[in-house]
């Protein structure tokens, strides 16, 4: 039998890769993408399915699917992300409501939808991913050689997804639903030189994130001996927010 069962969304992404290598030798998997990459079926390990968790009836599929295999879930942990590096200037309406859609409306979805398998665990924990610039700006002037500027609608949905987060640890409370949030500053991922050296300086501890520090925070919330974190923002950023 699984020690838990976490249902993890964006799990193409480099924090959702990284937890199925770190933590997928303690805990299964059922990992949802709108592409996957490598095996779709590890016994033991992991189960991957293409969904758009944006798309009800998709997300329906993998629900019914659940139910007759596992029966439940014990963690949700939200990590898709829309991706738009738009500045304002050449942002435009359809983009900035697409992204918008998707960061906000696959939390919102995916809650709703997985509510009565969270209920049939003994301890249900949504995990939702925010970041560093759903509290505080991005400074444009670490931009210098790499096109992956932060956006206006990035920072708009991650803040949502902080405050969304609140909202569910209140309403959630009474199926002892608990949610929290983790909102990592910049992970170090081939990154431009000069972005590097430029976002290091900015942090108390002159560097970027290694992935494997996101993925070890994440397990510090999904760990049964932290049950009473309930409705908080966990930021892991070097101490970047702090002055």
């Amino acid at each position: 039998m699984y020690k838990k069962i976490i249902l993890l969304t964006g799990s193409e992404g480099i924090i959702g890769k990284g937890v199925i290598n770190f933590l997928s030798n303690k805990y299964f998997f059922i990992c949802l993408d709108k592409k996957i990459y490598g095996k779709k079926y590890v016994k033991d390990k992991y189960q991957k399915f293409i969904v758009d968790t944006i798309n009800e009836k998709q997300v329906n599929k993998v629900i019914n699917l659940i139910k007759k295999k596992y029966k439940k879930i014990d963690v949700l942990l939200n990590c898709a992300v829309h991706q738009n590096y738009f500045p304002i200037e050449k942002q435009t309406f359809k983009n900035f409501t697409k992204a918008l859609i998707n960061n906000i409306g696959s939390v919102f979805l995916t809650t709703k939808s997985f509510i009565p398998l969270l209920k049939k665990s003994k301890s249900p924990l949504i995990i939702n991913l925010g970041s560093i610039y759903g509290i505080v700006s991005g400074d444009p002037k670490i931009y210098t050689d790499t096109k992956r500027n932060t956006s206006d609608v990035y920072a708009a949905s991650k803040a949502a997804i902080i405050q969304l987060t609140k909202y569910y640890a209140v309403h959630l409370s009474k199926y002892n639903i608990r949610v929290n949030c983790i909102s990592p500053g910049g992970i170090k991922n081939n990154q431009g030189k000069n972005f590097i050296n430029n976002y290091s300086k900015k942090t108390p501890l002159n560097r970027m994130a290694e992935k494997e520090e996101i993925v070890k925070a994440i397990k510090i919330l999904i760990d049964d001996e932290c049950k009473y974190i309930n409705g908080h923002n966990l930021v892991v950023d070097g101490g970047l927010t702090i002055w």
